[in-house]
């Protein structure tokens, strides 16, 4: 049995990873900034936790005790906010995840899994894709930008100070409990109730999307396997948001149309899919859950809201 700290535990991903810690048997303390009685996405779970209403910059050595892993997933996440509120995400982003590095410092057989993202990469040139570890960080975004930075902060720890740490940079995830301001839950909504599905540009932006179950393995492996570095970590298979928005509809049996609005800033071009090979030679991680499968467990938690 070992014990982690989900930091941002309170979260989406976070819920479902203290569900499956909690399933195999380990212990988990988690740190979030939501109180307590507001972490709705534990549900039944919160008994079995232990809980730091506190943020990552006030994290102290001692909530370190006994921890064998820390599992980093705050952040601020939402592109759409990152553009208005640049300054904010920068902060969010960077300075929490500062004071978690050098706790560990002092901590130097706990193991860190930081979760990066794959806005990290930016606009890579179409032969270049499938995306792989090895390309530079260009992002195209604020939001990226603040992801790039903590993700080199990472790295830069790691070389310098010889720590375990794991950096995951992850596709688009989504699935039960999700934030509802995201591409999937968008569309579903619209889609079970007919009203149009709305694209930015014209729907030829690239992603890759994943259900967070596959994630969630990933992030499990990260924390057992004997490995650090940087690892992408996606379904495999890249999908159109047009493609997305007309798996949508055909899994709902919706009469919604479709409809486009201008691009997003720095949107138009980005082709994001991930290479994951090395996910899958080095962690042994292997995506079970398909993108229509994760779409249609998606759509039932939508319904039941």
């Amino acid at each position: 049995m070992s014990q982690g700290l989900v930091i941002g535990g309170a979260g989406f991903v976070g819920s479902h990873v203290i569900e499956r810690f909690l399933n195999d048997g380990n212990q988990v303390t988690v740190a979030d900034i939501i109180p307590l009685e507001g972490a709705r996405n534990l549900g039944s779970h919160v008994s079995e936790i232990k809980y730091l209403w506190k943020s990552a910059d006030d994290l102290q050595l001692a909530d370190l005790d006994g921890i064998d892993s820390v599992i980093f997933l705050a952040s601020q996440a939402d592109v759409p906010l990152a553009l208005s509120s640049p300054r904010y995400t920068f902060h969010s982003n960077i300075l929490g995840l500062i004071n978690v590095l050098e706790l560990l410092r002092s901590s130097p057989k706990t193991k860190l899994v930081y979760m990066s993202t794959k806005n990290v990469y930016g606009i890579v040139p179409p032969e270049r894709v499938p995306i792989v570890e090895e390309e530079a960080l260009r992002p195209s975004d604020p939001y990226g930008a603040s992801k790039a930075a903590a993700d080199l902060a990472c790295q830069s720890y790691a070389n310098a100070y010889g720590m375990p740490i794991v950096v995951l940079r992850g596709s688009g995830v989504f699935g039960p409990r999700s934030r509802l301001r995201q591409v999937v839950p968008i569309f579903i909504k619209q889609a079970l109730s007919n009203r149009a599905i709305t694209i930015e540009g014209d729907g030829s932006q690239i992603t890759d999307l994943n259900y967070v179950g596959n994630l969630v393995d990933a992030i499990v492996l990260a924390t057992q396997k004997n490995v650090r570095g940087v690892y992408n970590v996606a379904y495999g298979n890249d999908i159109s948001i047009l493609q997305l928005a007309e798996e949508i509809l055909d899994i709902t049996k919706s009469k919604s149309k479709i409809t486009f609005v201008p691009w997003r800033p720095g949107e138009k071009g980005l082709r994001l899919a991930l290479s994951i090979e090395k996910a899958k030679r080095e962690l042994g991680y292997s995506p079970k859950i398909s993108i229509r499968e994760g779409l249609k467990k998606t759509v039932e938690w939508l319904k039941s809201l």
